[in-house]
């Protein structure tokens, strides 16, 4: 019987099935949809984080302690913020709004899988220019779906597009900016027993 950790392989017999039995072709994200739902999850991202959280892959090594370094990322424009962490980056928005409660700068909180960050419009608090690294085991598959995303959305303007990944010695690696001058460095291991836990 199968069980969520089975979720990839599920979303890929779903494609198949589809293709020929119904000449019906979807994206592996879909897939990934329609299986989160069959597991009783609104989407990928909330079932891929439970899954983490059920397997026991947490940053303490997988003692069952929540421990988590979380990044305060700058920004200017909270609709901007967004439209690229929740739009564009599929990130799930936790909680935001004034940080005093009232009429303040915007702090608020963004989640992908096991990447959770804080976005804030207070000067004091972040400097822009930050570059977050972060472990992923499918770069490719991120790479199609950003680039796919960045022609149905205003992200950075028209002449921008999603850079193809790169060989480093430590890693494939892909850069994305964001519109207020963070970077994230996605990177997937070339031995995935020897690098960390992928994050994304």
């Amino acid at each position: 019987m199968r069980t969520f950790r089975d979720a990839k392989m599920m979303a890929k017999t779903l494609r198949v099935e589809l293709l020929e039995r119904k000449q019906t072709e979807i994206s592996h994200s879909e897939a990934l949809e329609i299986v989160s739902r069959q597991f009783g999850h609104d989407n990928w991202n909330v079932m891929a984080a439970k899954t983490e959280q059920l397997s026991g892959i947490d940053g303490d090594g997988g003692s069952g302690a929540a421990v988590t370094t979380i990044p305060v990322l700058r920004i200017f424009d909270v609709e901007q913020a967004k439209t690229f962490y929740v739009d564009f980056l599929g990130c799930r928005l936790d909680f935001g709004g004034p940080s005093d409660g009232q009429d303040g700068p915007f702090y608020g909180q963004v989640t992908r899988s096991g990447s959770t960050f804080h976005l804030t419009e207070t000067g004091y608090v972040a400097s822009p220019g930050a570059t977050i690294g972060i472990w992923t085991a499918q770069l490719d598959r991120l790479h199609d779906e950003l680039n796919e995303k960045r022609t149905r959305m205003d992200v950075w303007g028209p002449g921008i597009w999603v850079p193809w990944p790169e060989d480093a010695p430590w890693a494939r690696v892909m850069t994305i900016s964001d519109p207020f001058g963070n970077s994230f460095r996605f990177m997937e291991p070339h031995d995935l027993k020897t690098q960390p836990t992928p994050r994304w």
